[in-house]
């Protein structure tokens, strides 16, 4: 009984929800986001060009062996004999190897240049982290937004569901309080708020299935946003200067076009040095031993059965190919000039969209607080015009019109809220934070 008490608690904890704040999302979608997973591996290129540039440096050995049949072999230069019906083992062995000792910076260069490829690609991670980061938010916001804008449908919904029965009851006792024209026109209003509400159903599903997809997680019905209500990011904005020099020192963008020049750099200094030979240090041990052959001991003998020597030496190489050289340093020359000409577009463009986004997020700041007034008039006259109309003094119109503009003015105000947190996630994204909070 013990036990079976036991399965149930655990299966119940595991269908328990799972609620994720934004930052969670955020995290969440660092380590599972399909398109993040896939940028991070273009480091692995770089690492990997890293490491066999560091070690072209070392020492390479190579090593080859073979055994064959062996027919006798006897007697000397002057005079021998082949005995083929007599046969043994013969076996071969050559170790080999060969360093640089001097390449005029060549790998040197190789190296440098892999290093910044692997700063590189570190930055085209984060700036997808960016795009992911400012994806989820977006999403996360939307669902809130659909929440709390279902919510303001619902109320209106139950107050017209309210006045309909009310207005019915009136109707019908033939008082003549309220005319059909009036009862037809709540009824009406009433099956607007409901199509409303399906599709506030609709988009909460739907900014929920996309805040998932946004996250990399597969479809949950466990799944759910901590807060409740959407609320104004309560970042506060400094001056556009400021953010302008905040990109440049943060903006991954930046960093990838200064590290590719440089990368692509090395790689220019690696081909001049292909115009000078390479000295390197080689040598060879070989054996061979036929147990079926004679072995001769005079050394002015060529002996291919019975061998053992080596040696080591100090050599150069140099492939001497002018107008292929010549070609090679042109296209590096082109594409460091290339990145260089990027380089100061990117200036520019940069500045002009984190000013954009600086300005976009300051005017939706001023939005929130006008539809804020917009609202709070709003209450007050569907306060003056619902008394006005429940003393009998006003008409049904004017009691609707103020519902309306209530709910249009909790619409805007809610949408201005949704728009400042988009327009500060924007402008953290060209900043290259994940969020303004983690300035420094």
């Amino acid at each position: 009984m013990i036990f079976l008490v036991l399965i149930f608690l655990f299966a119940s904890s595991a269908q328990s929800q799972t609620y994720y704040g934004i930052d969670d999302c955020v995290s969440y979608a660092y380590e599972n986001n399909p398109e993040i997973t896939e940028i991070s591996l273009n480091s692995v290129k770089y690492e990997s060009a890293k490491k066999q540039a560091e070690d072209a440096s070392n020492p390479k050995f190579s090593f080859l062996t073979y055994a064959a049949p062996m027919y006798k072999i006897t007697g000397d230069a002057y005079s021998y004999e082949r005995d083929y019906g007599t046969w043994g083992p013969y076996i071969h062995g050559k170790i080999e190897f060969k360093m640089p000792i001097y390449t005029w910076g060549k790998i040197e260069a190789y190296t440098a240049a892999a290093r910044h490829g692997i700063k590189v690609a570190k930055s085209e991670k984060k700036q997808k982290e960016n795009e992911i980061a400012y994806e989820v938010k977006k999403y996360y916001y939307s669902l809130l937004l659909a929440r709390t804008l279902k919510k303001t449908v619902e109320e209106v919904k139950k107050i017209l569901e309210d006045a309909v029965t009310k207005a019915s009851q009136l109707y019908e006792s033939g008082s003549g309080e309220i005319k059909k024209s009036d009862l037809e026109k709540l009824k009406f209003y009433l099956g607007t708020a409901e199509k409303y509400l399906n599709e506030a159903d609709k988009g909460v599903i739907m900014a929920r299935l996309a805040l998932m997809r946004s996250m990399g997680m597969k479809e949950d019905e466990n799944f759910d946003i901590k807060d409740v209500k959407l609320a104004r990011d309560p970042y506060e904005l400094k001056d556009a200067d400021y953010y302008v020099s905040l990109a440049f020192r943060k903006r991954p963008e930046w960093f990838m076009i200064s590290d590719g020049i440089k990368a692509k750099s090395f790689l220019l200094e690696a081909e001049k040095a292909d115009r000078y030979p390479v000295f390197f240090l080689a040598g060879e041990a070989v054996y061979d031993k036929a147990w079926t052959a004679k072995d001769q001991k005079n050394p002015w003998l060529n002996d291919n059965y019975n061998n053992l020597y080596g040696g080591a030496a100090v050599g150069a190489k140099f492939d001497f190919s002018p107008k292929t050289l010549k070609a090679k340093i042109a296209e590096k020359k082109a594409e460091v000039d290339q990145l260089k000409a990027k380089e100061r577009f990117a200036r520019e463009g940069i500045t002009l969209q984190v000013k954009n986004s600086y300005y976009t997020a300051k005017e939706a700041a001023a939005n929130v607080i006008s539809m804020k007034k917009a609202l709070d008039a709003a209450e007050k006259w569907v306060m003056s015009a619902g008394l006005t109309y429940g003393l009998g003094t006003g008409d049904v119109k004017e009691a609707l019109e103020g519902l309306a503009a209530r709910a249009q003015a909790q619409k805007d105000y809610y949408q201005s809220i949704y728009d400042y947190n988009m327009a500060i996630a924007d402008l953290a994204k060209n900043c290259g934070l994940d969020r303004l909070a983690d300035e420094k």
